[in-house]
C-alpha cells in the first residue's frame, strides 16, 4: 500500500510524489519527503505538515506550521483520516495537493548492470609522409562537417519530438484538472445538500450556489467541451467553488451549539443621551468578579459624537425582561469599541471564552439585537423577556484593526459577538457598508479587546 501526491497548483503544478515509507514530511525543507519550492511556495513551512500511515489509512498531521494546513477547504486542527481526492492545502492562499492512495507494491525502479571494461594493449603509432597526413586531415574535416550536419538533425528531430511531448503533457494535465475539478464540483454539491439553516438570506444565497455550481459542473462534463472552452468553463468552475466554499461553510456552521453555550451572556444595551435621544444595541459579558460584570459593545453606542458618555445605560440580558443600571468604565481610544460595568446579584453570565483570531474563508456567528425593542421574537418582551437573533458570515478579509464580514441579514448589529465555530469570540461588530444592505459587516479583532480589558 502506497499513496501519491500530485501538485495542483503551485511552483511544482503537475508533479506527482509516489510515498512508500509509513512517515513522509511535507515542506520546503531540502530533505522534506514531498517537497515544494523553496524559493516560490513561500506559504509553505519548512517542515510543514506530515502523513503517516495508521493500518489502511493514511493521515494527515500538521507541524505546527506558520500559516496553517487546509484539508478540502476546512482549516487542520488535530490528525485527520484522508479519503481519496481529498484536497490539502498549504497556507489559506498556498499551494494544494490532492490525496490518491494506491493498493499494491508501488512501483520499482530496475536495477543497472555495471559493464566492465577490458584492458586494451598499447599501440604503435605508425610513421604517416606529408601526402598521408593532407590525406588525414581532409578525411578528419569532412568528418567533423558530417558529425555537425548529424547533429544539427538530431536536435532538429528532438525539438519535434518535444514539443510533441510538451503538448501530450498539456492534454494529460488539462484532462487531469478537468476530473479533480469535476470531483471538487462533486464533493461542494453534496455537502450544499446536506446543509440546513434557519437564515432566509442564507437559505437564498445557498441556492443560487448551488445552481450555478450545477451549471458549470454540467457544461465541464458535456463530452463536446474541448480546447480554449474547456479553460474558460474549468476557470469559471473554480472561481465559482471558491465563492461557493465561504457560502457553504457558513451554512454548515451549527447555530444552535453555539447560542446554546453563549446567549445568556449576550445583553441589549438601551442609551439615553442629553436630550432624550435613545438608542439600543448588543453587548455581552466578557468577564464577571463578584456580583459585577464587564461588558462589551460598541462605543458609538454609548458615547456622542464629542466622546462624552450617555446619562443613562442599562443592559437586559437574553431572556430576561429587567434592565440593570450599568456605567462606562473605558474605552478603546482607536477602535469602536467600549466597556461597561453592570452589578447583579449573584454575577453574571459569560461568554465561552475568547478566541485567538480569525482566518480568512472562517465561517462565523453572530448573536444580537439588530432590531432592537422593533422586533422582538417570541411575543411582548416585557412578559417573555427580550430574545436575542443569530446569523452567520464568512471573513472576507483579516486586517490588524478590522475584520471584513460576508454577513447574511445582518443589519445594525453594532456589539454583537462574533463566534468562530468553537464557540470563541473573535470579534465584536461595529457597522457596515451601507451600500451592501447589509452584507457587509465590520469588526474590531477580539485582540484589541483583551488589550483594553488588561487596563481595568
Amino acid at each position: 500500500m502506497y499513496a501519491e501526491f500530485r501538485h495542483l497548483d503551485g511552483a511544482c503544478a503537475g508533479e506527482t510524489r509516489i510515498v512508500r515509507k509509513d512517515f513522509a514530511t511535507i515542506g520546503r525543507h531540502p530533505s522534506a519527503d514531498i517537497p515544494f519550492d523553496a524559493e516560490r511556495d513561500l506559504d509553505v513551512s519548512g517542515r510543514h505538515a506530515a502523513v503517516f500511515r495508521q493500518g489502511e489509512v493514511w493521515v494527515l498531521r500538521d507541524l505546527g506550521s506558520t500559516n496553517g494546513t487546509w484539508v478540502n477547504g476546512a482549516r487542520l486542527k488535530g490528525d485527520r483520516v484522508l479519503a481519496p481526492n481529498d484536497v490539502l492545502r498549504f497556507g489559506s492562499d498556498g499551494p494544494q495537493l490532492v490525496f490518491l492512495p494506491s493498493t499494491g507494491a508501488p512501483p520499482t525502479i530496475p536495477a543497472t548492470k555495471a559493464v566492465v571494461s577490458k584492458p586494451t594493449a598499447p599501440r604503435r603509432v605508425p610513421v604517416v609522409s606529408t601526402t598521408g597526413r593532407i590525406r588525414v586531415e581532409v578525411r578528419r574535416q569532412l568528418a567533423s562537417w558530417k558529425r555537425a550536419m548529424i547533429v544539427v538533425g538530431v536536435v532538429a528531430v528532438v525539438g519535434v519530438l518535444a514539443l510533441i511531448q510538451n503538448r501530450s503533457n498539456k492534454s494529460r494535465a488539462e484532462a487531469g484538472e478537468r476530473v479533480l475539478l469535476l470531483a471538487r464540483a462533486d464533493s461542494l454539491l453534496a455537502r450544499m445538500e446536506a446543509a440546513t439553516t434557519s437564515v432566509a438570506s442564507l437559505t437564498a444565497a445557498l441556492a443560487d450556489a448551488r445552481r450555478e455550481t450545477a451549471r458549470l459542473r454540467a457544461i465541464l462534463a458535456a463530452p463536446e467541451a474541448a480546447g480554449t472552452a474547456t479553460d474558460s468553463i474549468s476557470q469559471a468552475l473554480a472561481t465559482s467553488l471558491d465563492r461557493h466554499e465561504a457560502v457553504t461553510r457558513a451554512a454548515e456552521l451549527d447555530l444552535d451549539v453555539i447560542a446554546l453555550a453563549n446567549s445568556d451572556a449576550v445583553a441589549m444595551v438601551v442609551t439615553e443621551f442629553a436630550g432624550g435621544r435613545r438608542v439600543a444595541g448588543t453587548g455581552f459579558s466578557v468577564r464577571v468578579r463578584g456580583d459585577s460584570g464587564w461588558i462589551a459593545t460598541s462605543r458609538h453606542l454609548v458615547t456622542d459624537s464629542a466622546g462624552r458618555p450617555a446619562a443613562k445605560l442599562g443592559v437586559l440580558f437574553n431572556g430576561s425582561s429587567q434592565n440593570f443600571r450599568a456605567e462606562l468604565v473605558g474605552a478603546a481610544d482607536s477602535a469602536d469599541l467600549a466597556l461597561l460595568v453592570v452589578r447583579v446579584r449573584r454575577g453574571v453570565p459569560v461568554v465561552r471564552t475568547l478566541g485567538k483570531g480569525a482566518y480568512r474563508g472562517e465561517p462565523v456567528a453572530m448573536l444580537g439585537f439588530p432590531f432592537g425593542f422593533d422586533f422582538q421574537v417570541g411575543g411582548d418582551w416585557r412578559r417573555v423577556g427580550v430574545r436575542v437573533s443569530r446569523f452567520t458570515g464568512t471573513v472576507r478579509a483579516v486586517g490588524r484593526d478590522r475584520l471584513d464580514i460576508d454577513g447574511y441579514g445582518v443589519s445594525g448589529s453594532s456589539g454583537s459577538p462574533l463566534f468562530n465555530s468553537a464557540g470563541e469570540v473573535t470579534g465584536i461588530v461595529f457597522g457596515g457598508d451601507p451600500a451592501s444592505a447589509g452584507r457587509t459587516v465590520y469588526a474590531v479583532p477580539v485582540r484589541v479587546l483583551e488589550e483594553l480589558l488588561r487596563k481595568f
